[in-house]
């Protein structure tokens, strides 16, 4: 009775080890394809085409005089900058705190809404290929600290079987259907917290071209 629990006691430890070995690897593999966007290399894509992206929202204002829309979807103020990177499946982004406070990203509250203003939950590195991706905690940053994470919709990834995840592009881009994503937009709200004040930003996106791969995408 006693080698029996404790063959039973080994198995499920044995069960627990490989689920955590599939998910380091995924992780693993999807940490390295990301790093390479922060770094600005080249990626072969699967698809077509590729969308041109801007920020339009929050407006620039400097010197008096409203600033075009960010084809580096870059944006600053006293507090914080923030830079994203949106690729097929993903938006990636870097954040730096500017003040000498400790910063909150209150992902609870955060939302990625569509091109038909729904909005959806999103997942990052830390719960990303888990049964808590619906739960992803507050992110801390140190005061003139950065961080650096991704983006994706919740109902974007999915399960396709024990250990095996699918995510879903964030649009056609397979066929000529895809021209149709020019003059899109959706959003990205980030709400923080600094000395107990909540901030909501929400970062506005076009779709401003729609552009056939001939061999990279950058």
């Amino acid at each position: 009775m006693q080698k029996r629990f404790t063959d039973n006691k080994i198995q499920k430890t044995e069960v627990r080890r490989q689920k955590s070995i599939r998910r380091i690897l995924l992780l693993s593999l999807f940490t390295v394809h990301c790093s390479l966007f922060f770094i600005g290399c080249a990626e072969k894509s699967q698809y077509s085409y590729y969308n041109i992206y801007a920020m339009v929202e929050p407006s620039v204002i400097r010197s008096g005089i409203e600033q075009p829309p960010s084809y580096d979807k870059k944006f600053e103020d006293e507090k914080i900058s923030i830079k994203f990177t949106i690729r097929e499946k993903r938006v990636l982004f870097e954040l730096k705190n500017k003040t000498d406070k400790e910063l909150k990203i209150l992902w609870d509250k955060a939302s990625f809404v569509d091109t038909k203003d729904i909005p959806h939950g999103m997942v990052g590195f830390n719960n990303l290929f888990t049964d808590k991706m619906d739960k992803r905690p507050v992110q801390v940053v140190h005061a003139k600290g950065r961080a650096k994470d991704l983006i994706i919709p919740l109902e974007n990834v999915e399960l396709m079987e024990e250990g095996t995840w699918y995510v879903s592009p964030l649009f056609n881009l397979t066929d000529d259907l895809a021209h149709e994503n020019r003059g899109k937009t959706f959003s990205i709200l980030i709400p923080i917290e600094i000395d107990n004040e909540e901030i909501n930003y929400n970062f506005k996106f076009r779709i401003e071209k729609v552009v056939s791969h001939i061999t990279l995408a950058y």
